[in-house]
């Protein structure tokens, strides 16, 4: 964190960065950052590798992010790049061949337990709840300015990635940090709103879908969840809008570990199918997904492949029922 604050002091200019497919906490993060940086007097330009979910648009005011084929133009342009929220190249999807050419003006803040070799300097600290904590603790540190919107996107990062304090990974710490956002002004029954209750009616229609394909395996410990391409063609809803949906499952008391496998057949995409793990923490998903090309937390985890969905499914039970045994 030192070496990291050192370098933010001393930078003119700041590229901010995080991970492809981002959420709330990696958006939270970022906007935080950017915002408070430039009321510090620096000059900042932020990059995503993919789209931004459109529940997500209230962070990114007033400018959009760049995409993944202005890296290496904004990367010459900073003097530090700061990746947030993650430390694996399979996130950061095309970035990952450009990346070495930046190496040594990458900084990186992460909670994951999954990490490559990125950047000249990385700060990974597993036991924080959400990058949006750590950010907001180099914040404070650096002195610089946390104004209402970098508050809201710091809370933003927090109650996302804690399904609003609700998961075992919020802890004294996160809601410290939460109480000070609070202090400053944030109405968290607004925010609250704006991301859990604003859903569209495509996405709910998903949901049924996702609900409706529902399988129990192991004794009923294991669930899954399918959605695939037809789904999307036919309810309208937008890949992004998967998100939170694997935790549908969690709500029955016998189920340990739930899986949504989401097919991506999009021609401006490669045909993949993605992954969402969650846990109740006896099977360690994160080691389930590294064993596909994945990563993430014990509790909460993901993955993309190239693969059949169904033959897919098959594989990933497979695996947690030999973590269960």
């Amino acid at each position: 964190m030192q070496e990291i604050m050192e370098r933010l002091s001393a930078a003119a200019r700041l590229l901010v960065v995080t991970h492809a497919r981002p959420d709330g906490d990696g958006l939270g993060s970022m906007s935080a950052l950017t915002s408070a940086a430039r009321a510090a007097g620096k000059e900042v330009a932020t990059l995503v590798p993919s789209e931004v979910p459109a529940r997500y648009d209230f962070l990114l005011s007033p400018d959009r992010p760049a995409g993944p084929e202005r890296f290496a133009e904004l990367a010459d342009w900073a003097d530090t790049v700061i990746i947030v929220d993650t430390c694996a190249f399979a996130q950061l999807d095309d970035l990952d061949g450009q990346l070495a050419a930046a190496r040594d003006k990458i900084v990186v803040i992460d909670h994951h337990a999954t990490t490559d070799d990125i950047g000249a300097v990385r700060w990974v600290d597993t036991s924080s709840a959400a990058a949006g904590v750590m950010v907001g603790e180099l914040l404070e540190a650096l002195g610089w300015p946390v104004d209402r919107p970098a508050a809201e996107a710091l809370l933003t990062a927090m109650t996302t990635d804690t399904g609003w304090f609700r998961f075992s990974n919020t802890d004294a710490r996160c809601l410290r940090a939460a109480a000070r956002l609070f202090e400053a002004g944030v109405e968290g029954d607004k925010l609250y709103q704006r991301l859990f209750q604003a859903d569209r009616r495509e996405r709910m229609m998903l949901l049924g879908r996702a609900l409706s394909s529902m399988e129990l395996r192991a004794g009923g410990r294991i669930a899954t969840m399918k959605i695939r391409d037809i789904d999307f063609a036919e309810t309208g809803a937008r890949q992004d809008e998967t998100e939170n949906l694997v935790n549908e499952p969690m709500r029955m008391g016998c189920v340990e570990v739930s899986m949504l496998l989401v097919e991506n057949g999009d021609a401006q995409a490669e045909p993949c199918v993605r992954v969402s793990l969650r846990s109740r923490g006896k099977v360690d998903v994160a080691a389930i997904a590294r064993g596909f090309g994945g990563g993430g937390h014990v509790q909460a985890a993901g993955l993309r492949i190239d693969e059949d969905i169904d033959a897919l499914a098959v594989r990933l039970v497979g695996a947690c029922e030999a973590a269960m045994n």
